[in-house]
């Protein structure tokens, strides 16, 4: 499932036809080295770390890791996107490119447009990033896209210390404007199949839980049929919604 396009890149969902791509990523050393070794060694293994650590998170958020690929001829180039991790206040982005594609300004990109995807499409007020405390390269990304240095702290869902970048919306927070936006997101999720993408980011944690939890198929296909399951309450007045740390979000029975 296509989520947005750059310039030069396409970023979407992962699926597992990409476990060779991943697998190459994860034993890359730039990635062992920025990130961390994984240990995952075989396709086998590549495939069971998709589903629990990307695809997953694509039906209990409505937002993840995606896949960034060129667009001139479709080549893989790494992984780029925002999830909420345990241990930190707000969502937060990152990315991970083969070493091979460094230096082009790749990494900038996906960035950039997922800072303003996180802004404009989800809603997100507050955003952060983290990276290794000597990781100039990444570090200078998240300068230059607009979230600013916090400086070197230790937080709950790092076990060394971390550089940590954050991004507060300057407009003082308005729940009619919040909800009026909440409206507008589920609407598209369930009209567009462009924002089909974004329904999970619609509803409580507890919702897309019961959706996700004990779940095989996180495929697009069955993704997309959840979504058409509740096509006709896009317009829906009645539905509840309630503040969660996440935002408002609709609690569906």
């Amino acid at each position: 499932m296509e989520v947005l396009r750059t310039a030069r890149l396409r970023l979407r969902w992962f699926a597992t036809s990409d476990a060779p791509q991943i697998l190459e990523l994860l034993n890359d050393p730039g990635w062992i080295a920025n990130i961390y070794d994984s240990e995952v060694r075989t396709e086998a293994q590549a495939v069971e770390w998709l589903k629990l650590r990307l695809m997953a998170r694509y039906w209990h958020l409505g937002y993840g890791f995606w896949a960034v690929e060129r667009l001139k001829d479709g080549q893989f180039l790494g992984l780029c996107g925002v999830i909420k991790r345990d241990g930190l206040d707000h969502p937060d982005i990152g990315y991970g490119l083969l070493t091979r594609h460094w230096g082009q300004g790749y990494a900038r990109e996906a960035a950039a447009a997922t800072f303003e995807y996180c802004r404009t499409v989800l809603g997100m007020r507050q955003v952060m990033g983290t990276t290794g405390p000597e990781n100039l390269a990444s570090a200078k990304v998240l300068l230059a896209i607009g979230l600013q240095d916090q400086g070197v702290h230790q937080t709950q869902a790092h076990e060394g210390l971390s550089r940590v970048f954050e991004w507060t919306d300057p407009r003082p927070a308005d729940d009619m404007a919040d909800l009026a936006a909440l409206r507008l997101r589920w609407r598209d999720a369930l009209t567009r199949p462009d924002r089909a993408c974004t329904f999970s980011a619609c509803v409580t944690p507890e919702v897309s839980a019961r959706w996700a939890t004990g779940r095989e198929d996180f495929s697009e296909s069955a993704y997309r049929a959840l979504v058409r399951q509740y096509a006709g309450q896009a317009e829906d007045p009645d539905l509840q919604a309630v503040p969660t740390p996440l935002g408002w979000r609709f609690h569906l029975p």
